[in-house]
C-alpha cells in the first residue's frame, strides 16, 4: 500500500506502528553449535578434516539461507502488520465521516 506522505495532523492520528520505520534487522549468524563444530573439524587428521569441511560448509550455507528466508518472512509480516494498521485506521476513518455525513442529512430533512 504506497501512501503519501503524511503531514503533521496526519502523523497525530496514526497508529505508532504505522507512523514508525521498521528496524532494521541483523544478517543471518551462523549458530554457535555450527561454529564449535567447524573449530573441531579444523583440529582433526587432515584426511578427516578433507572429508568433513565440505560437509560443515554446506551445513553453515544452508544456516545462513534460513537466517536469511526467515529475515525476509518476517520483514514481510511486519510490513503486513504496518498496512493492515493503515487501513484500518482509514475505515475508520471513512466510518466517522459516513456517520457524520448521515446526521449531517437526517437533520437537514
Amino acid at each position: 500500500m504506497n501512501r503519501p506522505a503524511s503531514t503533521n495532523s496526519e502523523s497525530a492520528l496514526l497508529p505508532p506502528a504505522y507512523s514508525s520505520p521498521p528496524a532494521p534487522h541483523s544478517p543471518p549468524a551462523i549458530p554457535a553449535e555450527l561454529v564449535a563444530l567447524r573449530a573441531r573439524i579444523r583440529a582433526m587428521p587432515t584426511e578427516v578434516r578433507a572429508e568433513l569441511e565440505p560437509l560443515a560448509d554446506d551445513a553453515c550455507e544452508q544456516a545462513k539461507f534460513r537466517g536469511r528466508a526467515l529475515s525476509l518472512a518476517r520483514e514481510a509480516l511486519e510490513q503486513f502488520r504496518l498496512e493492515l494498521a493503515a487501513a484500518q485506521h482509514d475505515l475508520d476513518a471513512t466510518r466517522r465521516e459516513r456517520e457524520g455525513l448521515r446526521r449531517w442529512v437526517d437533520r437537514e430533512m
